[in-house]
């Protein structure tokens, strides 16, 4: 507990899922946390079930939108007076495959999961490389390692954001400025509730995972939380994995598990 005591935090996408998972775990771990989204009630209830609602501040945004990313981001830093963590990690998906992929769905999903990011770190990146360092978390997905149909779009940006990581962490790495991302599996969040909650997807996705099921938003927050903070302070360009050991296994199933002894 308290490692991230008088620290400043950045959770981008924090209204639901994984950066409301963040939110609560930064402030119980000590941190001020300026959380943005798109909905203000949602963030609200974040706000409210962060533990201590007085180390929140809320600031709504669709970060889809032109030069958003960079205004939040520049706001966060007044408010908190100083900025040592961001996590990126809004993000939106579409189902089109390839030759169905609209202009519009090719657009709204890279200016929301790589554009945002990319201008956001731009202006945490200056800000940290000024102060001396910090930390930059991007939320990826293993579908930017191992594309899943019909995603496209969603798979491209989240490829995208694996590399923005490599380079960043390359560029900045000598200011001491750590980048680094976190490649989920499916994740019990709102984004994917329609697909879980459908008796065949979980039918035919759950035997590829080797843990045997989706993983919960507070256990994509601590491998978050990790890479944020001192302990992982020679972890740098890293995209570390937490998929329940999918695409470990590709050809994984139950089956192929070792008998018990009992």
């Amino acid at each position: 507990m308290g490692r991230f005591e008088g620290r400043g935090v950045l959770v981008t996408g924090a209204s639901s899922g994984i950066g409301a998972a963040c939110v609560r775990a930064f402030v119980r771990e000590g941190a001020r946390v300026v959380a943005t989204g798109r909905s203000e009630v949602r963030l609200a209830s974040v706000r409210e079930g962060a533990g201590e609602p007085s180390r929140v501040t809320v600031l709504v945004a669709d970060l889809a939108g032109s030069g958003e990313a960079a205004r939040v981001t520049t706001e966060a830093i007044a408010q908190l007076g100083r900025l040592d963590v961001l996590v990126n990690n809004a993000g939106v998906a579409f189902e089109e495959a390839a030759l169905d992929t609209t202009e519009d769905t090719w657009r709204t999903t890279m200016a929301t999961n790589l554009d945002a990011a990319f201008f956001a770190s731009q202006v945490a990146g200056r800000h940290m490389a000024g102060a001396g360092g910090g930390a930059i978390v991007n939320v990826a997905s293993i579908d930017g390692i191992v594309p899943e149909a019909p995603l496209l779009a969603y798979n491209v940006s989240k490829a995208g954001l694996i590399s923005l990581t490599r380079t960043m962490a390359v560029e900045l790495g000598p200011a001491g400025v750590r980048v680094n991302a976190i490649a989920p599996g499916e994740t019990l969040t709102a984004m994917t509730e329609s697909d879980i909650a459908d008796e065949r997807f979980r039918r035919e996705y759950l035997p590829g995972v080797p843990l045997g099921r989706f993983a919960r938003a507070d256990e994509q927050a601590g491998p978050i939380l990790f890479l944020a903070s001192d302990e992982a302070s020679f972890v740098n360009g890293a995209t570390l994995v937490a998929d329940g050991g999918q695409i470990a296994g590709r050809w994984y199933y139950p089956w192929h598990a070792p008998e018990g002894d009992g």
